[in-house]
């Protein structure tokens, strides 16, 4: 089984994974898997991921690190395997540092402290529970004003030319075909008729939305936007607080979007 949920922002909305939200959780094995849409958030402040003991310069600092190490074991004690997209709240330089393995076709990050925790990279193609998904985080930030560069915000969290470029080699060896879309943000030509909203361009989304156009898919799964909406019209599904079971959204053949 593949469960699909939206950020969870270190400590902030992880207990949406608790056995009180998702009691199915309970059941499940490592052979099932919840997939969260960006914004993970452990680490997050550099500080988090300095070993024990270390000196830390301020309470802070080290109540965000013990936070960050307690929430790590919290997952590691899930029964199921939790896989995870970034987004724009996410320690990238941590993650760039991390070996790098194969797993299911692509390039992954296992998480140093919790092995079931596994971080699927930008434009890479894997197939999981039988179905072939395709992976693009990052995002940009609107709150970059308040935040440290550095710190609290990193200049990667849009993802480079190389990864976009490598993300359209990788769906271009597979014939522009998957079954299922998994991205932090959503593709800019979307937000009008999906949202009714009106949102600035940015890069990530710029480039998502060429994907849409060129890609045949099933469904189309996103975070970032703090809302849960299933657009069927688009085949598309924002997620944040719900935790949905993949196969609701299996029926729908692989198509293009242009």
């Amino acid at each position: 089984m593949v469960y699909i949920t939206g950020d969870i922002h270190g400590g902030i909305d992880i207990e949406k994974l608790s056995g009180k939200h998702f009691p199915q959780g309970k059941q499940l094995t490592r052979q099932d898997y919840v997939l969260i849409c960006g914004d993970f958030g452990l680490p997050f402040l550099p500080t988090d991921s300095y070993p024990p003991g270390t000196f830390l310069p301020n309470k802070y600092a080290r109540s965000s690190q013990k936070t960050y190490l307690h929430w790590c074991k919290w997952l590691s004690q899930r029964p199921y395997t939790i896989l995870w997209v970034d987004g724009n709240h996410d320690n990238h330089p941590f993650w760039y540092d991390q070996p790098v393995t194969e797993w299911n076709g692509g390039k992954v990050n296992i998480h140093p402290l919790a092995e079931n925790v596994i971080h699927l990279k930008r434009g890479e193609y894997y197939k999981i529970d039988g179905h072939t998904f395709w992976t693009m985080g990052g995002a940009a930030s609107h709150d970059r004003e308040y935040r440290i560069d550095g710190y609290s915000w990193w200049k990667e969290e849009i993802p480079s030319a190389e990864e976009m470029q490598h993300g359209q080699d990788t769906l271009a060896a597979h014939g522009n075909q998957v079954d299922f879309i998994i991205t932090h943000t959503m593709p800019q030509c979307l937000i009008a008729p999906a949202l009714s909203s009106l949102f600035p361009t940015e890069p990530t989304r710029e480039y998502l939305t060429k994907i849409y156009r060129t890609t045949a898919f099933r469904y189309w799964f996103c975070g970032h936007l703090h809302i849960d909406k299933t657009d069927r019209k688009h085949r598309l599904r924002v997620s944040y607080n719900e935790i949905v079971p993949l196969e609701q959204f299996m029926l729908e053949p692989v198509r293009f979007s242009r």
